[in-house]
């Protein structure tokens, strides 16, 4: 039988988010399953682990870094002990009952499942399925497709660990989950793209990270995120020499006609520029 994390981070946040992810976690359909918990000072975690206790295995690790290596400390916990399979999801976000069998099914093929999404805040879903305005079920994709855009998130992404060595993140990363996928996929490390089950994602208020927003914050972000992401991937690889050119060529006045004339709909994660 595999051996199957669920992983996350929490950190000092609303206690009805968290009870909301574990709960969904609660009522997956497949249930052999760990759920490993980088807790980044949260102070009341004990009180959940006691409340779920009967129904989830839930591993509590304690670490206090930056996102970037918090991120990277949970994954090569997996890594080192042994798990077959990683199923990413964010604490404050909730999941299709059907998400961890779903994952493992589409993993027996793939090397990487990335999932839908669906949009919700706090009066509710507001934007159903939204990755599949741009890919039809069952997509295959390669590194071409996220070169310059993200859908891969840690909460709707799983990963099959085979040959899989431990991760490094730069510290100075914002788009963390991005850098992660792509040097996977720069690997040669099958993907497969599924809307038979979805991720419930909250938008919050201010959030410039959210999915199709578009305003002054929300460019000046996207800059800055390919600004470091072309940068550390061209110390890797090369050949990002024309990306990193024109984001440190782009002036007041090209973010401001950029801006005027964004009118796409649908946009996925740092897509704007």
């Amino acid at each position: 039988m595999k051996k199957i994390a669920f992983l996350t981070t929490i950190f000092p946040q609303n206690k009805d988010y968290l009870h909301t992810f574990i709960e969904s976690l609660k009522q997956q359909t497949y249930k052999n399953f760990d759920i490993i918990v980088v807790n980044d000072n949260y102070e009341d975690f004990e009180e959940i682990k006691r409340l779920y206790d009967s129904d989830l295995n839930i591993i509590e690790l304690k670490y206090s870094d930056t996102i970037a290596k918090n991120r990277e400390y949970g994954i090569n916990y997996c890594i080192s002990n042994g798990y077959d399979i990683i199923i990413f999801g964010d604490s404050d976000d909730y999941f299709a009952n059907n998400r961890v069998e779903k994952s493992i099914e589409l993993l027996e093929r793939y090397d990487i499942v990335v999932n839908d999404l669906s949009l919700f805040n706090d009066n509710g879903v507001y934007e159903e399925n939204y990755i599949s305005y741009r890919l039809n079920n069952l997509s295959l994709l390669d590194y071409s497709f996220i070169r310059n855009k993200n859908i891969f998130g840690f909460t709707n992404t799983a990963l099959r660990l085979i040959d899989v060595k431990s991760v490094n993140i730069p510290e100075d990363l914002i788009a963390i989950d991005w850098y992660l996928f792509s040097i996977l996929l720069l690997e040669g490390k099958s993907v497969i793209f599924t809307n038979d089950t979805v991720t419930y994602y909250r938008q919050h208020p201010q959030n410039t990270a959210g999915l199709g927003q578009i305003n002054v914050q929300t460019y000046m972000k996207c800059i800055d995120v390919k600004k470091r992401h072309f940068l550390t991937l061209n110390r890797l690889f090369g050949g990002y020499e024309s990306e990193i050119s024109y984001l440190y060529g782009l002036s007041d006045f090209d973010i401001a006609k950029l801006l005027s004339d964004a009118n796409r709909d649908k946009l996925l994660w740092w897509e704007l520029i």
